[in-house]
C-alpha cells in the first residue's frame, strides 16, 4: 500500500504563500462551490478564516496531473484569555450549547484541532468534468487511481497524527461525522466522542485522541504508509523551516533535532 499510494500521491506540507494558496482555493471548490458552507469569494475563489494564521497546513497531491487531492489544517490554540483558547470546535460547541467533555489531566494550552479536512469531488467520483478544473477538459481516472480514492481524507488524518506527534502537541480534537470516525477507527486511529452530537453541516460531534494512542494503536497494514508520511513531513519542515512562531523555539529545537 505503502509505496502504491506515493507512486500515485504526494504529500506537501504547505510552508509557502504559493502553497497556502493552493489549500485556500481547494478549501474554496470543496467549501464554498461544491457543498455551500460558506459564501463564494467571487473575486479571489479562495476560502480562509482568523484561525489559519495559527495553523500548519497540509495538501495531498495527484502527482500525474498536480491536482490538490485533499487538504486539511492543525489549528493551535490563541490568546490565552480567551475561553477555550480560541478554538474553532470549542466555539462551534458553545454556539450549540453543547460541552465538550476532557479528562481533567487535559489543558487546554496543550490541545490543538484538525480541522477544514477537504477533498474535491473528482477525487471522490473519479470523474475530473470539463468545468471542474481548468485546463483538464475532460480526465479520468484509472480504476487502479480510484482504488486509492478512499484512502486520501485518511492520509490526511495520517499527516496530522504526524505533524502533532513531531512537533509534541498530543492532544487532538477534531469535529466529525460517525461514519467517518468509523473509518478512521479501521485504520486504528479510534477516537473518543467528547461531545453531544450538534448539527453542523450535518450532525458532528466532537472528538479526540491523544496522538501517541493513536500511533501505537495504527494497525500493521497502515504503519508502513504512516512512517513514510511521518519521514517526509519532517523532512519538508527541516527544509522548508517555514513553520510558524506559534509553535515556539522549544519546539522548532526537537523538530529540528
Amino acid at each position: 500500500m505503502e509505496n502504491e499510494f506515493f507512486d500515485l500521491f504526494n504529500v506537501v506540507f504547505a510552508a509557502s504563500e504559493s502553497d497556502r494558496s493552493r489549500v485556500f482555493s481547494l478549501r474554496h471548490k470543496v467549501y464554498c462551490e461544491e457543498l455551500g458552507y460558506e459564501p463564494i469569494d467571487a473575486k479571489n475563489r479562495i476560502e480562509r478564516d482568523e484561525f489559519d494564521g495559527r495553523s500548519l497546513h497540509c495538501l495531498v497531491e495527484h502527482r500525474a496531473t498536480g491536482l490538490s487531492a485533499g487538504c486539511m489544517r492543525i489549528v493551535f490554540p490563541g490568546d490565552r484569555n480567551q475561553n477555550g483558547y480560541g478554538l474553532p470546535i470549542v466555539e462551534h460547541c458553545r454556539e450549540h450549547g453543547v460541552e465538550i467533555k476532557l479528562d481533567s489531566s487535559v489543558r487546554s494550552a496543550e490541545l490543538c484541532e484538525i480541522s477544514r479536512v477537504a477533498i474535491p469531488s473528482y477525487f471522490r467520483s473519479g470523474r475530473v468534468e470539463d468545468t471542474a478544473v481548468d485546463g483538464f477538459g475532460e480526465f479520468v481516472f484509472s480504476q487502479q487511481e480510484r482504488r486509492f480514492f478512499p484512502m486520501i481524507g485518511v492520509s490526511l488524518f495520517l499527516c496530522a497524527t504526524a505533524f502533532t506527534g513531531l512537533i509534541g502537541r498530543f492532544h487532538v480534537l477534531a469535529m466529525m461525522e460517525n461514519r467517518f470516525q468509523r473509518l478512521l477507527a479501521r485504520s486504528g486511529i479510534r477516537f473518543s466522542q467528547v461531545s453531544q452530537p450538534i448539527h453542523f453541516r450535518g450532525e458532528r460531534a466532537a472528538f479526540y485522541i491523544d496522538q501517541r494512542y493513536a500511533e501505537s494503536g495504527m494497525r500493521d497494514s497502515i504503519l508502513p504508509l504512516y512512517r513514510s508520511i511521518q519521514k517526509d513531513l519532517s523532512r519538508q519542515i527541516m527544509e522548508k523551516g517555514n513553520v510558524p512562531s506559534i509553535l515556539g523555539t522549544e519546539t522548532l529545537c526537537k523538530i529540528l533535532n
